[in-house]
């Protein structure tokens, strides 16, 4: 049996937080991937939720949006890799690793550190209209992160 990887998704950036945690967490969705969202707000409206799964292949997001973790209940052991979407999730995730007495430029498999923050700015998500559109730019900016993932979780086999 493969082992199974663990990602934290964290973002603090405000109201819309909880939705781009449970766009990642659907999008990155992955067999032999456990995706962990992590926010401070879990708020996630049911039009957000629909969107995202029209527009990802059997993706579930309502199953994310009850597991958002807040940051103050999670430690080190959380993950073994963490992807900030803003800069306070990366910040936060920092603090986390550093409270536990972990490095957090020492990564696992072979991937270097333990926190990441996702290379585009991720605008909120739209508060009326169609949403899909937001949901499929988020998955293609993160198409190179899914690719990432594979490659570390075939260099740990």
């Amino acid at each position: 049996m493969l082992p199974i990887m663990t990602i934290a998704i964290i973002s603090e950036r405000g109201l819309r937080a909880g939705e781009i945690v449970v766009a990642a967490s659907t999008i990155l969705t992955m067999t032999y991937l456990t995706v962990k969202p992590v926010s401070t707000n879990k708020t996630c409206r049911d039009e957000f939720i629909n969107a995202c799964r029209a527009t990802v292949r059997n993706g579930t997001p309502k199953k994310y949006v009850g597991r958002i973790a807040n940051p103050a209940s999670v430690n080190a052991e959380y993950a073994d890799f963490w992807l900030a979407f803003d800069t306070k999730g990366e910040k936060v995730a920092r603090q986390i690793i550093q409270n536990s007495g972990r490095s957090v430029e020492k990564g696992k498999y072979e991937f270097p550190g333990l926190v990441h923050l996702f290379e585009h700015i991720v605008p909120d998500p739209p508060g009326e209209g169609d949403i899909k559109p937001w949901v499929s730019t988020l998955a293609g900016q993160l198409e190179p992160w899914r690719e990432k993932i594979r490659k570390m979780h075939l260099g740990y086999l």
